[in-house]
């Protein structure tokens, strides 16, 4: 849903403001899409058609409309053990993430990052770092060797999440 949206709303160009100040004439016109959401689409789409090949060489043919990549690597893997299809859901997941921020919105990363306890310590202090792109850890006792916070990424918060959810479903039958 949020590359449908990325890809619909996002691919055009921030329009300037109009002001009064002058400027100097343009040589060449600008790119009539946001180049730096299209090369991340881009990126995104061969990455889960390649993870996809990978599980399976079978799989047919990928279509063609990014929209349609997500239901058509689900649908050539469900038949995969379940540790598989966890990291087939797990890469979706950040890259569902990372879709929304390359949108300008970072709520989705900070809610899931809210509800996940930090991998080395188990505390409930993750936060999200717009500088970096990475989950940081909010408890002054877990930080790396040189003395940093302990940084995560936003592919293994995925794992974690997709590996609780799993766990908890498996607990509920």
């Amino acid at each position: 849903m949020r590359l449908r949206t990325l890809h619909a709303e996002h691919l055009t160009p921030a329009t300037r403001s109009s002001s009064n100040t002058r400027r100097a004439t343009r040589v060449h016109p600008g790119a009539p899409i946001d180049l730096d959401v299209l090369d991340h689409i881009e990126a995104a789409a061969h990455e889960i058609v390649a993870q996809t090949y990978t599980a399976v060489p079978t799989a047919g043919p990928a279509p063609h409309e990014v929209e349609a990549l997500y239901s058509w690597a689900e649908q050539a893997t469900a038949h995969l053990p379940a540790e598989r299809q966890q990291a087939r859901d797990a890469m979706m997941l950040r890259q569902s993430l990372e879709h929304s921020l390359h949108a300008g919105d970072p709520g989705p990363v900070t809610a899931m990052v809210r509800y996940e306890s930090c991998p080395t310590c188990r505390c409930w202090g993750l936060m999200w770092s717009r500088a970096d792109w990475v989950v940081l850890c909010a408890n002054r006792r877990c930080h790396d060797t040189v003395g940093l916070p302990t940084r995560w990424s936003l592919q293994e918060i995925a794992e974690r999440h997709v590996a609780r959810v799993a766990a908890l479903q498996r607990q509920a039958t």
